[in-house]
């Protein structure tokens, strides 16, 4: 059965136009595939660099869920050093939540070290995010809160974001938070006791 979800999988990522097909040594799994045509320096990414488990989340920072499963997440993280998360930021809800997204992305292109922590305090604002805490939170962890902000909403659309949004749509996906973990989709927050038995089999 997983086989042939698999196959299924594969094939509706082919069909739905994701071109430029190589296949490489270390595409051996859903999640990896379906970051097959990202530079890892390219995509926000924590773990492990020679991962036996790869996650790749989609979410939006101003979901609740997603704000639990970052959490769990980084407590995975904590107590497994097999694993690799690769963050998708995908800002279903719009306004800020896109906004947060390209100031995500602008964090990880010039201190990739602060993207986790920026990150996960993103997620504790949740859907009461506001400019004003965004802002803050930048300028405590030394960066330009107001400048990046104002990059953020003048800017046109950011590349890779719309990459994200793209495969998500391919995969079917419609809400947040959304992850694979090696070859399972899972629509939806999935509880930390679940990750460490999917990851311990």
């Amino acid at each position: 059965m997983r086989n042939k979800l698999r196959l299924v999988l594969f094939s509706l990522i082919v069909i739905f136009g994701l071109t430029n097909i190589n296949f490489a040594e270390d595409q051996s799994n859903l999640a990896k595939f379906v970051v097959r045509n990202y530079d890892l320096q390219e995509v926000p990414n924590v773990g492990s660099d020679n991962p036996d488990y790869v996650i790749v989340e989609f979410f939006d920072y101003r979901c609740g869920y997603c704000s639990k499963q970052a959490y769990d997440y980084a407590k995975l993280l904590e107590s497994h050093n097999n694993v690799q998360i690769i963050y998708l930021e995908f800002p279903i809800f719009g306004g800020i939540s896109e906004t947060a997204s390209k100031l995500a992305m602008d964090v990880w292109e010039q201190k990739p070290d602060l993207y986790f922590q920026i990150h996960n305090e993103f997620m504790k604002l949740g859907p009461k995010m506001k400019k004003n805490d965004l802002i803050q939170l930048l300028d405590t962890n030394g960066f330009d809160g107001a400048g990046m902000f104002s990059k953020a909403q003048t800017s046109e659309k950011n590349l890779i974001i719309d990459s994200n949004i793209k495969i998500a749509k391919n995969l079917g996906l419609r809400g947040t938070p959304a992850s694979i973990v090696n070859d399972t989709i899972i629509p939806g927050y999935v509880q930390l006791a679940k990750l460490k038995k999917m990851i311990s089999q």
